[in-house]
């Protein structure tokens, strides 16, 4: 029995903790004669495929009737209550020390992903550089031939992690989030 509350607590805590989820379950919640797909996808402002994909991940929270109009369910409908209640009375003080914790968090991330880009990158140049030296040295048509393909790869590689390391340090902070709690078994268990 506490192994299903713990799986209930991780469903709720999963749907509650994307954005787009929560906005989903809110404009549901809006609407209790329910509403259609177009009008979630009016309101949402997301792809046709990233509503679909989430409208999938809040299976339990939603239903469809036979107008096809979605609904909360009595999980759906609990899962707002949170949210409501989070709200209520809040002191948004709280958030400043909340904040402060992140951006710690965010600084510490960025530089292990600048220490990985260069680290990686060197790797990549140095390879690079020892397959033109030997494809010069030894005059392998094999090695000359892949030689640039190589380069253009590790190039490619170097573009996309520096892209990556400047763009998502939160995606990356999130995904760290999640590991830390799902390999600690969940948020009951590490009180």
């Amino acid at each position: 029995m506490k192994n299903d509350w713990n799986e209930l607590d991780d469903l709720v805590i999963k749907a509650l903790s994307s954005p787009e989820r929560k906005n989903i379950l809110r404009i549901v919640g809006g609407y209790p004669e329910g509403v259609n797909y177009t009008g979630i996808l009016g309101e949402t402002m997301l792809s046709t495929g990233r509503l679909n994909y989430h409208l999938g991940e809040l299976d339990g929270f939603l239903e469809k009737d036979e107008e096809r109009r979605y609904r909360l369910t009595e999980l759906g409908r609990k899962a707002v209550a949170v949210l409501e209640f989070i709200k209520e009375d809040m002191d948004t003080s709280v958030l400043e020390t909340l904040n402060t914790r992140k951006a710690q968090r965010l600084r510490w991330i960025r530089r292990r992903m600048d220490m990985g880009f260069i680290v990686a990158g060197a790797v990549l140049l140095g390879v690079t550089g020892l397959m033109g030296y030997f494809t010069y040295i030894e005059r392998d048509p094999v090695l000359a031939a892949f030689t640039p393909v190589w380069g253009l790869m590790s190039v490619g590689l170097i573009f996309l992690m520096d892209r990556s390391r400047k763009r998502d340090p939160e995606r990356v902070l999130w995904a760290v989030e999640w590991l830390e709690w799902r390999l600690l078994g969940g948020y009951k268990e590490r009180r």
